[in-house]
């Protein structure tokens, strides 16, 4: 499948922003479930050339070192994805899956998080690729989406207790509830576009990969209760959003921030596989 991405990340503040250094994790890589044939990233400010994080991330510096009231980030490219079933598989020289077992602050396993991993100990030891679904899908059962409830810095087990949340929300309790049975797990941030049976995003998604022994590493998207397809374009990993997120960063000035995403997939670009 070809897809267009369009992708503008639009801040306005409340008092002048007086400089800004941020990360940016807006840029895919080709691999086995992608090849990016074009893409494009633009802002005001000094951009640096790209540069890899631990992860094997494609990111950016930007910084911004005069005053602004507006501050526009803006991606569009292409990009041809190949539906593997979910399976993304190893790249060269990452980090062994290992290093996916570690805690962070959205992903501790909490005693919500062990009580909810308990159901699923039995089976883990008999077939791990049947147990990731099944806990895939209980997390959707058991958190609903919706809008709203939680924000950035709500963890999985506030939303697994809560019982709602959004795409970011699960794939932490994902991620968390993996850890708790010893299978490694990372948060992925990326897009999903329209007409693949999934639901869309009007802003840039999140879901989780599992690392099964004899296939590498597995998407699962609790929010969709499927595995990626060729819907999905990964743009970063790690063990949390903190560490994938599209944007992190820090400021000086400005006051309240208001923040408007806008992301478009043109359809027509879509229906043309290959």
């Amino acid at each position: 499948m070809l897809i267009r991405v369009e992708h503008s990340t639009a801040y306005s503040y409340s008092e002048p922003l007086l400089s800004s250094t941020q990360y940016l994790r807006m840029t895919p890589l080709s691999g086995r479930t992608q090849t990016v044939e074009s893409w494009k990233l633009a802002c005001p400010g000094a951009l640096t050339t790209p540069w890899q994080d631990q992860y094997g991330n494609l990111c950016h510096t930007l910084t911004v070192a005069e005053p602004l009231s507006e501050l526009e980030i803006k991606v569009c490219g292409l990009v041809r994805t190949r539906d593997t079933n979910g399976v993304v598989g190893t790249a060269p020289q990452e980090f062994p899956s290992a290093i996916y077992l570690r805690e962070t602050t959205y992903t501790l396993t909490s005693g919500p998080i062990q009580d909810f991993a308990s159901r699923f100990r039995k089976q883990r030891k008999n077939d791990v690729i049947e147990t990731l679904h099944e806990v895939m899908l209980a997390i959707a059962e058991a958190v609903e989406y919706r809008k709203g409830e939680t924000h950035v810095h709500t963890t999985g087990s506030e939303a697994l207790e809560q019982g709602v949340g959004v795409c970011q929300d699960q794939a932490h309790i994902f991620c968390a509830v993996c850890r708790a049975l010893d299978v490694p797990a990372r948060y992925v941030s990326g897009y999903l576009s329209h007409g693949a049976g999934h639901e869309a995003h009007a802003s840039s998604h999140a879901w989780a990969e599992a690392f099964v022994e004899y296939l590498g590493w597995v998407g699962f998207d609790p929010t969709n209760r499927a595995c990626a397809t060729d819907a999905y374009i990964r743009t970063a990993v790690g063990l949390d959003y903190a560490e994938a997120g599209p944007v992190r960063g820090v400021r000086s000035g400005g006051g309240t921030e208001t923040m408007k995403v806008r992301v478009s997939f043109p359809s027509q670009l879509q229906q043309q596989a290959q």
